[in-house]
């Protein structure tokens, strides 16, 4: 009697750095093959409180050419320091959270599909503005910010430049970064 060893790959993980492999690579097959598809539109609703705070609800969204639902619905509320009551971060604090953020779910899926388990993400991004613009004290200062720094500390299981490489590939792929680096249509009209 003869006793045959076989040996099997290991099977690949359904998730790596939190990612699920079927849901990314499927998503990225789908919309390669129905362009269509790619259409989405994310929804912010925002009531006012009081002063100068106010909530901003998230939970409807399109997408995959359909109508689609977070799994519960977010509220965020914003307020300004000096002139408010605390009831939250400012909304340009926000926009740092929607940069550092993106980048670092960026850097998590693109460490996923080149098969580097992370053991470390952390975005810091800040962002310089001079208020006299959004105040309306001087007309020639802008409103917004005037530089936006995000420094990014990874580690993982890959070489330094290879880490380095994922903070690359994410900011050149962050819609968020793309928003605020480029010019975006934007319109701001009244609903009746």
């Amino acid at each position: 009697m003869t006793i045959t060893e076989t040996t099997t790959a290991p099977a690949a993980p359904a998730e790596r750095n939190g990612v699920p492999f079927e849901k990314l690579f499927g998503t990225i097959a789908k919309l390669t093959d129905n362009p269509d598809l790619a259409a989405f539109k994310f929804t912010a609703t925002n009531t006012w409180v009081d002063g100068t705070a106010s909530t901003s609800t998230i939970h409807e969204w399109f997408g995959a050419g359909a109508e689609q639902q977070h799994v519960q619905e977010f509220t965020a509320t914003s307020d300004h320091p000096t002139l408010g009551h605390g009831h939250g971060p400012t909304p340009h604090e926000f926009v740092l959270h929607a940069l550092a953020s993106c980048i670092a779910a960026g850097i998590a899926t693109t460490a996923a599909a080149r098969n580097i388990e992370l053991t470390k993400v952390e975005t810091v991004a800040r962002g310089n503005m001079d208020v006299r613009g959004i105040l309306g004290i001087d007309p020639d200062v802008r409103n917004g910010f005037n530089h936006i720094d995000v420094e990014v500390n990874v580690e993982g299981n890959a070489p330094q430049q290879e880490l380095d490489a994922l903070i690359a590939a994410s900011a050149k792929r962050s819609a968020v970064f793309d928003a605020l680096a480029n010019p975006t249509t934007l319109d701001v009209h009244a609903t009746r």
